[in-house]
């Protein structure tokens, strides 16, 4: 194949190729998540009815209505009524069991979290059912609860994936929200 022959084949492929990117149907953000930073820690904001309708099990702790927030953490520490600096080395140094906090409320996010920074993030319905798949997947089988929710009505739940300096609630948040993004 001569370089003129090549030349030509890599702009016709280059134009197919932008062709089909221009042929993708533009991104529609109908959904609104909200992810909320409470400091030291985040989580993410759905609606309760669509997470019940991924872990039905839910249902009978947390209802179909309103919002709810999900965290996932460090087992210990993070169900603490007070946490230590030991509690803390622990969490981030070795490799440690991890807990879903599940928190559900019917005022808006921003109000309900009042005092915490709560960022809304909107997405197109495919985004937005694959966090809720993402979130559903990070229940262990057979829900459990372990204990009561630090605030408000919820619980803390068995969790799939070790906690570690390097596997934090902030990547679990981001892991989340790169699926939420439009396609």
């Amino acid at each position: 194949m001569s370089r003129r022959h090549a030349i030509k084949l890599g702009g016709l492929l280059l134009a197919v190729l932008l062709g089909a990117c221009a042929q993708q149907p533009p991104c529609e953000p109908t959904r609104t998540l909200y992810v909320v930073s409470h400091g030291w820690h985040s989580g993410i904001v759905v609606e309760r009815a669509d997470l019940v309708s991924r872990v039905p099990a839910l249902a009978a702790d947390i209802g179909r209505e309103g919002h709810v927030e999900i965290g996932w953490g460090e087992e210990r520490f993070y169900q603490a009524p007070e946490a230590t600096l030991a509690m803390a080395l622990r969490a981030v140094l070795w490799r440690n069991a991890s807990v879903l906090h599940v928190v559900a409320f019917t005022e808006a996010p921003r109000r309900y979290f009042a005092q915490s920074e709560v960022v809304e993030v909107r997405t197109d319905e495919p985004g937005y059912a694959a966090v809720l798949d993402f979130i559903a997947a990070t229940f262990r089988p057979g829900l459990k609860r372990l204990g009561p929710s630090r605030y408000g009505k919820g619980w803390f739940y068995p969790a799939e994936g070790s906690f570690h300096l390097f596997n934090t609630c902030n990547r679990w948040v981001a892991e989340a929200l790169q699926k939420a993004s439009c396609r």
